[in-house]
């Protein structure tokens, strides 16, 4: 193991001033603050964290849609992956990109809906870059979770059922969360969101969080509004 400095214990989200990463093939994804936790934990983080010749949790699927939905003519089932981003808190959040892990050709309908593409060249070109994982399906699944309100472990996060009931059952249903049966109450929502375990790495930092945050306020300030914190009332006319 490899010793962190400080941290959250992905078992039981316990801050402890010394955590022993892990040093399979996460890449050092979870930590814990004692052997007994890792051991505890092992039946969840084995799914990101494979031995042996087993596979990884697969993150990508395909999403289909009901009547009445936008996409609901489209040929195809849209080809997704799975994407955990830290949140503005600093806690786990998930993102559903396009994937190209079918090709390109399941792609270029929704390119072309999307896009208004003007011919086949453009369509290609279009279903190409949102394979790379360069445009969302759905931007996030999940909602910001203020740890005065619940403090959550790494690698759990509050699925928005509410907006993406769909998104959310298929991920269950591919393996990629877990429910744990926990539920928080955000905002106005009428009902308490889930609580579900994660078994995708993060794939972005705080550090990255704070750049992007500030990119926001200097394209705010640009355009003549201030930008407050959270906390502080959201974004007004300066």
């Amino acid at each position: 193991h490899d010793i962190m400095p400080t941290g959250c214990c992905s078992n039981c989200g316990r801050v402890a001033l010394k955590l022993l990463r892990c040093k399979g093939k996460c890449g050092g994804d979870a930590s814990y603050c004692n052997k007994s936790c890792q051991k505890a934990d092992w039946k969840m983080h084995k799914k990101i964290c494979p031995v042996g010749g087993k596979s990884a949790q697969k993150l990508t699927f395909e999403m289909s849609h009901p009547p009445g939905h936008p996409f609901a003519e489209l040929p195809n089932a849209a080809p997704v992956q799975a994407v955990r981003r830290m949140d503005a808190y600093g806690g786990s959040g998930m993102t559903l990109l396009y994937s190209d892990h079918l090709g390109i050709e399941p792609l270029m309908p929704y390119a072309d809906l999307l896009f208004c593409c003007d011919d086949v060249e453009d369509t290609c070109e279009k279903a190409q870059w949102m394979g790379e994982g360069n445009h969302p399906y759905e931007a996030h699944v999940t909602s910001p979770v203020d740890p005065r309100v619940m403090w959550l472990k790494p690698e759990e996060a509050a699925f928005n059922t509410e907006k993406y009931g769909d998104a959310v059952n298929a991920l269950m249903q591919h393996g990629i969360i877990t429910d744990t049966g926990k539920k928080v109450q955000i905002g106005l929502y009428p009902e308490k969101f889930p609580i579900c375990r994660i078994h995708a790495p993060q794939t972005n930092t705080i550090d990255e969080i704070r750049r992007q945050q500030k990119e926001r306020e200097d394209m705010f300030a640009s355009m003549g509004f201030q930008t407050m914190h959270l906390g502080g009332g959201g974004a007004r006319s300066s």
